[in-house]
């Protein structure tokens, strides 16, 4: 790892920039450079991950190359540096490691303050391990000219306990996985990538894993908006990469269910006016985590810091609701470039909730009606479509899944009943209004 000489008895402030960099661009730079330039930071450390979790399966470029090409980008900045801590640790890669393996190296006077873009910040409430990431660090929120985080999600941070000082700068509008892109199809990357690696790359394209089984890579969470615009989520790029993934997360039958609920999806937001690409994403990562057992899905929850957030019944007494919940958390953690909508729907999708916006509507009543369904009165709900409002066809759905628990003597999550009277009360109100 890059050794820094740190000044006896003088405070220091160390920068932390994680990521795959697939390879690293002039957006990463420019975010570091507007963090130190806003908020003093004298040395910042570029660490490329060796295998995150969420790449399984994917091809990435040797994380011996990768760190080469960040040694190769950086040397024309005396107080940037690449460090190889992550890709000589073993196993699945999260930021609280790093950060504790760190802080273990460090004297107590470097402060260590982990960069990423301002987008990402708002999440961080919601990574692993958040409370100890909170006390190990500073988070430095990079955001583009004039777009830097509202008042609540100031105030969100800073009651989970973060320190978060923000700074704008120059965010280039590039990607890793635009840049693979134009090496696959020819494209020049010049002014995109620093100078000393353009060669490099552009001669050997399969370094930078383009074109893989039709896979585009995805953006891990601490280094997607460091390096400018991120991967569009609601592209048939992303939309493919992620449904090649699954492939490999859930059983044959789960996965049919999964794109019968895309397709159930996409009829009822063309019907109701709800935006069809959001609503086909939200119902392709709805079961995102259906393939844990009960055991896998206990222990994804804890990973995920969910046993201290969810109702302690809930979560000991009802796994088959866990899934829904460790999805919104993971993939917003992943991906931070899925609308946030998306991940409250996917969130939503089993218990739902007392105000339900009409895209989480469409995911539940499609999660119910896909064709794959052959039970109860389905297809009287089905006929019901453009037939009745959004509201009527959710609240039909949600009395049918609640029925449905009750015949079959299942448990009944407490929001359930919480939801119906909602339901129930709101019906009453428009009667009487009537």
């Amino acid at each position: 790892m890059t050794s820094l000489v740190v000044p006896e008895n003088e405070p220091m402030r160390l920068g932390l920039m994680g990521g795959t960099f697939d390879p690293i661009h002039v957006g990463h730079i420019a975010c570091a450079q507007a963090a130190c330039e806003a908020c003093g930071i004298d040395e910042v450390l570029f660490i490329p991950a060796s295998v995150p979790n969420f790449k399984r399966g994917r091809r990435l470029a040797p994380a011996e190359t990768r760190l080469a090409w960040c040694e190769a980008s950086l040397r024309e900045h005396a107080h940037f540096h690449a460090c190889d801590i992550e890709i000589k640790r073993d196993g699945i890669t999260y930021t609280v490691d790093t950060l504790r393996q760190l802080r273990a190296l460090y004297a107590s006077d470097v402060e260590l303050c982990f960069i990423l873009g301002a987008d990402s910040a708002a999440s961080l409430p919601r990574w692993y391990a958040s409370e100890e990431l909170a006390e190990l660090a500073t988070f430095v929120a990079v955001s583009r000219p004039g777009q830097a985080l509202d008042e609540e999600v100031r105030s969100s941070l800073e009651a989970a306990g973060f320190r978060v000082e923000y700074a704008e700068g120059l965010m280039v509008d590039v990607s890793s996985s635009d840049i693979r892109g134009r090496i696959a199809s020819g494209e020049s990357i010049e002014g995109l990538v620093p100078e000393a690696i353009r060669l490099q790359v552009e001669s050997e394209p399969a370094y930078c894993g383009v074109k893989e089984a039709g896979v585009e890579d995805a953006v891990c969470p601490e280094m997607n908006a460091r390096g400018g615009v991120a991967d569009d989520a609601l592209s048939d790029a992303f939309f493919e990469a992620r449904k090649a993934e699954l492939v490999g997360r859930v059983t044959e039958k789960r996965f049919n269910h999964v794109m019968g609920v895309v397709d159930a999806a996409q009829r009822l937001a063309e019907i109701y006016d709800v935006d069809v690409r959001t609503a086909r994403l939200a119902a392709l990562l709805h079961d995102w985590d259906k393939g844990y057992d009960d055991e896998g899905i206990w222990k994804r929850g804890i990973d995920l810091g969910l046993d201290k957030t969810l109702d302690p019944w809930v979560f000991s007494n009802m796994p088959q609701v866990l899934h829904a919940h460790t999805a919104a958390v993971a993939l917003e953690q992943e991906f931070p470039q899925i609308p946030r909508e998306v991940i409250q729907a996917i969130d939503r999708h089993t218990v739902g909730d007392e105000n339900m916006t009409p895209l989480e509507m469409v995911l539940y009543c499609a999660d119910a009606i896909e064709d794959g369904r052959r039970f109860g009165t389905i297809d009287e709900l089905r006929a019901a479509v453009g037939q009745v409002s959004l509201d009527e066809l959710f609240f039909r759905v949600y009395e049918f899944w609640t029925l449905n628990l009750l015949s079959r003597r299942h448990q009944v999550h407490p929001a359930t009943i919480k939801v119906w009277n909602t339901l129930i009360a709101r019906r009453g109100s428009k009667k009487g209004r009537e």
